[in-house]
This record gives C-alpha cells, sequence and structure tokens, in this order.
C-alpha cells in the first residue's frame, strides 16, 4: 500500500467526529481521502454446508481489496456471524486478520435446532457498500429434537434427497488459469481403514499463494453447494464504493489498528454531562491493558484493543466523581440487515433414519474420545503489561510478618506508599515519586487491583490484608489518555477475586464476542503413537489445514483414514500472491 495512501487512512481515523460507529467526513479533503481508500471483499471457505450435532464447522477467511483483488493490509478486524432464517444470530466471532488472513471454528451444541442457516462475513469497513458481506448455506441437522418438521418432508414419495456418489469422479481445477498454476494428486484412489493417505500440491509456475485444505465424507444427503474461490471473484467482482458523499456524511471505519470497542453513556439525570466524560477501561490476564479515552458530545467513546485475553473480559467504568449516576452501554459488532437473505432449503426423508442415527452415534464416540484427540492453541506473543517497561517495586507479602490490615502492611513493611486524605477527606494511597509533590498539581494516583482499576481507594484500604498476594509501585509519573498521575500501585489478591466480594459494578465485567484464536488441528497419526490403536476413530472430518502457503514445485500433505467408509471429497481453495484463484475438487474412496 503506498504511503500517501496510508497518510489518507490516518487523517480518516483522527480527524472524523469522535467515538461513533459511525463518523463524520467534516470536510471535503476528508471526503477525498475516503474515496482514495480501496473497499474490502471477503472469501470464506469453510469444511461443509451440512452439520450434526456434536460436529465442527471449520472456516478460513480471506479478505480482499477490491482495487486490485490482493489480500488486504487495512482491517485487522473480520466478523464471522452465523443466523438463523429469522435473522437470530447463532453465534458471532470476532477474526483477528494477518494480512487479510484469519480462521476460526464452531462447535455444534445440542441446543440448535434442525434449520437452515447463513454464515455471513464482513469487516466494518465492508458497511460502506450494499451487499458487500460474504454469505454462504449451512444446514444443520439435530437429530435430538423431537419437532423436525422444519427439514423433513411431509411425502418422501414426492422427492429423493439422497444424493448421488460419484465415485472417484475427479474436478481437477474449476478455474483454467489455475489450472497451469497448482495441481492436486492422490498415491491411490481407494484407501483402506486406518491408512496414511499422501496427497502432493504441484505448483509447477512457482506461484507463491495462501490455501485452506478440507477432506471430508460427502454427504449422503442433498445440501447447498459451497461457493469457490473463482466463483467468489466473480460474483463480487463490482464492489466498489459508490456512495455519493459530501461533507456531512457518515461512514463506517476500518479496524486498520485493532479491535475498536464502542460504547456509550446514559446519565440517570438529564442533567448531568456527557462530554469529556473520562472513560477507563481495565483488562486484566497475562494481556493486561489499561485505557482512558473521553466522552464526545452525546456520550459516545471507543477504545482500540491490540490485544485479547482468554476470558474475554473488560472492565468499562465512568472514571469521575459521581461515575454511579452513569449507565454504560457497550456496542461490540456491527451489525448488517438480515432482511433480504434468501436460504437454502434442506430437506430429509425418514427414509434416512437409519444414516441419520448411525452418524449421531459416531459423533457422540467423537466427542467422548476428544480429550485425547486435542487441537492446539497457538501462543500469542509476549506482551507487554500496560506500564511498558517501567520498573516496578514489589513486596510479595507471605516474605514479611503478615499484619492484620492494609493500613498496618503499608507502614510496616512498602516502603515509598502511605495512606492520606485527600481534599474530601477521604483515605486515599499516596507514593513517593520521582517528583516533587506540588499542590498546584493535584495529580492523583492510579490504583490497580487484580489488573483493574479502582477508584475509591478506601475499598481496598478496608479489604482484608490476608488476602493479599502483593503490592508493587511505580514512582513514575504516568501518563494514561488525558490523565496524569503521580505514581501507579498495583496490588494483586491470592485469589484474584477482589471484585466477586465487592459486587465493584453492575456494568461490569462486560464480556466481548469470542475472539477466535489461531489453531493447530489435531492430525491423527496410527504409524507413531500406539496408543490411538486402542480407541475408535469415527472421524467424518479426516483433515482440515487453514491458512498453508505454498511456495515450492511441490508440496506433500499426509494424513490417515478413520473407521468411517465410503467417498470423500478432498477440496482445496485459495488464491495466489497475484489474486489468481484455485478451487480444486477430488474424490477418494475408504473401504
Amino acid at each position: 500500500m503506498k504511503i500517501r495512501l496510508i497518510v489518507y487512512i490516518i487523517f480518516l481515523f483522527v480527524s472524523s467526529v469522535q467515538a461513533q460507529r459511525q463518523s463524520v467526513l467534516k470536510t471535503p479533503e476528508e471526503v477525498t481521502g475516503y474515496y482514495r481508500v480501496p473497499q474490502e471483499k471477503m472469501f470464506i471457505h469453510y469444511n461443509t454446508s451440512l452439520l450434526f450435532v456434536g460436529e465442527y464447522l471449520y472456516y478460513n477467511v480471506y479478505n480482499f481489496t477490491t482495487n486490485d483483488k490482493l489480500l488486504s493490509t487495512l482491517s485487522k478486524i473480520a466478523y464471522v456471524i452465523l443466523v438463523n432464517e429469522k435473522g437470530e444470530p447463532v453465534f458471532k466471532h470476532k477474526i483477528k486478520l494477518d494480512k487479510g488472513l484469519g480462521q476460526g471454528d464452531f462447535f455444534v451444541p445440542v441446543s440448535i435446532p434442525s434449520g437452515n442457516y447463513k454464515l455471513i462475513g464482513y469487516t466494518q469497513w465492508m458497511l460502506n457498500t450494499d451487499a458487500s458481506f460474504f454469505e454462504g448455506d449451512i444446514s444443520i441437522l439435530n437429530p435430538y429434537q423431537v419437532n423436525q418438521d422444519v427439514i423433513l418432508f411431509k411425502n418422501d414419495s414426492l422427492i429423493n434427497p439422497i444424493a448421488k456418489d460419484l465415485k472417484n469422479t475427479n474436478h481437477k481445477v474449476v478455474d483454467e488459469t489455475a489450472k497451469r498454476t497448482v495441481k492436486l494428486s492422490s498415491d491411490y484412489e481407494i484407501y483402506k481403514k486406518r491408512t496414511p493417505v499422501k496427497l502432493t500440491i504441484e505448483n509447477s509456475l512457482l506461484e507463491n499463494g495462501t490455501f485452506s485444505i478440507s477432506v471430508r465424507r460427502k454427504e449422503a444427503f442433498k445440501n447447498a453447494d459451497l461457493c469457490t474461490a473463482k466463483e467468489f471473484l466473480e460474483e463480487y467482482n463490482s464492489i466498489t464504493n459508490k456512495q455519493n458523499l459530501s461533507p456531512g456524511s457518515s461512514v463506517f471505519l476500518p479496524e486498520m489498528r485493532g479491535e475498536l470497542i464502542y460504547g456509550k453513556i446514559i446519565p440517570k439525570d438529564p442533567s448531568f454531562p456527557v462530554l469529556d466524560q473520562n472513560i477507563a477501561l481495565s483488562m486484566p490476564g497475562k494481556a493486561s491493558d489499561i485505557k482512558i479515552v473521553s466522552t464526545d458530545e452525546k456520550g459516545n467513546f471507543v477504545f482500540n484493543l491490540n490485544n485479547r485475553n482468554i476470558k474475554n473480559e473488560i472492565w468499562v467504568e465512568v472514571f469521575e466523581e459521581g461515575s454511579e449516576n452513569y449507565r454504560i452501554v457497550i456496542d461490540e459488532i456491527p451489525e448488517i440487515d438480515y432482511t433480504n437473505l434468501e436460504f437454502y432449503k434442506f430437506k430429509i426423508s425418514k427414509s434416512l433414519k437409519e444414516i441419520i442415527e448411525k452418524r449421531s452415534v459416531h459423533n457422540q464416540i467423537e466427542t467422548n474420545f476428544y480429550s485425547v484427540k486435542p487441537d492446539t492453541i497457538k501462543q500469542p506473543d509476549f506482551v507487554l503489561p500496560f506500564y511498558g517497561n517501567k520498573e516496578i517495586e514489589t513486596y510479595v507479602l507471605d516474605d514479611y510478618t503478615r499484619f492484620k490490615t492494609v493500613k498496618e502492611t503499608i507502614l510496616e513493611i512498602v516502603d515509598g506508599v502511605w495512606i492520606k486524605k485527600d481534599n474530601n477527606n477521604k483515605s486515599v494511597f499516596g507514593v513517593r515519586t520521582n517528583y516533587p509533590e506540588q499542590k498546584k498539581d493535584n495529580f492523583p494516583l492510579l490504583l490497580i487491583v487484580d489488573d483493574v482499576i479502582v477508584q475509591h481507594h478506601e475499598d481496598v484500604i478496608a479489604y482484608s490484608a490476608s488476602k493479599i498476594k502483593s503490592i508493587g509501585y511505580i514512582k513514575d509519573r504516568y501518563y494514561l489518555g488525558t490523565r496524569v498521575f503521580d505514581g501507579v500501585i498495583i496490588i494483586k489478591t491470592i485469589e484474584e477475586d477482589f471484585f466477586n466480594a465487592l459486587n465493584y459494578s453492575s456494568d461490569s465485567p462486560v464480556v466481548l464476542a469470542d475472539l477466535q484464536d489461531d489453531k493447530q488441528y489435531f492430525g491423527q497419526q496410527y504409524d507413531k503413537d500406539k496408543i490411538y490403536s486402542r480407541i475408535p476413530d469415527y472421524r467424518y472430518q479426516l483433515l482440515w489445514r487453514p491458512n498453508f502457503t505454498i511456495n515450492k514445485k511441490k508440496t506433500n500433505i499426509t494424513f490417515f483414514t478413520s473407521d468411517v467408509v465410503g467417498d470423500f471429497e478432498v477440496s482445496l481453495e485459495g488464491f495466489t500472491t497475484n489474486g489468481i484463484p484455485v478451487s480444486i475438487k477430488k474424490n477418494i474412496s475408504v473401504e
């Protein structure tokens, strides 16, 4: 992306109206800058359009720019949502995009009824165009529910919903351009149970690319076709920035620096101000983070999160005197209009009862043995705490004589920290900082307990010292948003349950939508570990590998068949670095 283009993006992000989901372009220069930023389009390769309860939906996200058909480096967050025919979401996932690529999965629980669903994918930036999101059909069969009317044929003689098996029918390549670039073959056409399968991907022109591959049992049902990479480019080729914008127009901003969390404060009394109120966000965990932003004239605010913790929890509160006079509403995911979606009408007949029962039993067995076939979450990079590399002096209380109260502990153990009275005659902590204290400054101290900001110091002073693990402090003056603090105190409790006991805020913690982690999916092997020879193996999905690159002439992929017999489809989807779509489907059989 050209430097000039990046400058326009930054200009958009900084100069637009503060924290609304849609921001206003105030000047002709901002409108011009908006048009210079390319629009995006998204392709999702997913493993199947028919899922039983107890099975996994796997998907791989490819996000492109419309001007050059190359992977986008603009948006860092994608949204993948499964909705039913009423437009109600089944799940909402956030996907971290790394140079336009991301991945995710979803386990289908027994709470989801049989029916037809849509898989939707988009970025916030894509919402500036009409119907630019990705959509794909998925049907779910829940054999444990009594009423199957939504997918059951009333008269079996009207239609035969059993798909024909196409043995050894190999669709080499959909795109003739890609045919000269990538070829897929297997060492055999027919395999025994629990034997290795060797796939060979030939890259004749050494055209680098990123791909995803699925090997799955072919369905005994007539289910929806999956969109291929080539079909995607043909269907979404005309998406552009076509709005007729002028100064004053509202647009959605791209999430170019990370995950954006929007919110709004609502006063309990209309007389309370909403402009320039400080809002604090705390994110506990290994990637702990503290942020403070200000509201605009409507009470809106926005946070940018670069990292996320396992619990997906954040604490958000008004960081002002009288914070109890406000309610906070989080607007986390930009919604789209589902009313015009057309759903595939998946149907079954009663004649398929034995097939459905057999597959359901297999899924139950696989679920029971999941603990010995786990996927591996890729460990995130080390993240500095919110205070960066600042030196923190820490006292672990078990190393000293224990005192009953926090006040005694501070007085007898923690050198450099004391308890004093503020201007409202309330007890607060103080730190002897590296800066001489001046009354005209009157900067407060930042108090953090279990990685969360605490405004009311008296709650901590009254807390039992026997429950505290450590007390640390930073003597440097600390700047957070527009606020200045004379030092920081960081307290850890033994059970990290300080806020559970206090019921600290009715608005926190906020549980965010799942941010999908990159995974290394389990690959069954029978030639290395004998333990699996004694374990049932009823995998219908033999292989799922997202986001793998091909940068050499020949690439080999090996996986093992299971105890499930029949025809399996090998599906390779992806794009070369020059944007050429590759879609290859091949069949193999297991006897």
